[in-house]
């Protein structure tokens, strides 16, 4: 045939995630009732051709951050706490386990990078307070179900 290209057109980045993000969402749910927070994709994955990982992060409250890990998780100083270890421990674990169910099966195997990230949530709209960086919401979790216990019986 004259004029006709056999080889289907690379997904953009934008059909790429959209298209994770939906294979991934029964797990991202199950992360966001774990963890208390929305499940996010950030970094690469969203805006290059050729992206690097799987970033994926859970936006928690600072507070419940210091309950799980303990007051000094964020690691600042040149003393690491045993919090900050706990911390960093269970985000190698996590990412991990997802990037081995995840490459399997995968055209092309890509880490998953997960972290917890300490957050603000609006008190009228109860969503987190962000920067404008590209993000997709991965988890379909109400907003209202992840506060609960903050002021509902």
């Amino acid at each position: 045939m004259i004029g006709t290209d056999a080889s289907p057109a690379a997904p953009t980045p934008h059909e790429r995630a959209e298209s994770f993000a939906a294979a991934f969402r029964g797990q991202a749910n199950h992360i966001a009732f774990a963890y208390g927070g929305p499940v996010y994709l950030v970094g690469s994955y969203l805006t290059a051709d050729e992206p690097g990982d799987l970033d994926i992060r859970v936006l928690v409250e600072r507070e419940d951050l210091d309950l799980w890990f303990g007051p000094d998780w964020d690691g600042i100083g040149s003393d690491w706490s045993p919090a900050a270890f706990a911390k960093c421990r269970e985000e190698l674990k996590q990412s991990r386990r997802m990037t081995r169910r995840w490459r399997r099966g995968a055209k092309v195997a890509r880490r998953i990078d997960f972290q917890f990230q300490s957050a603000l949530f609006s008190d009228g709209t109860g969503l987190p307070i962000q920067d404008d960086r590209p993000r997709l919401r991965l988890d379909a979790v109400p907003l209202s179900m992840l506060r609960a216990g903050r002021g509902d019986p």
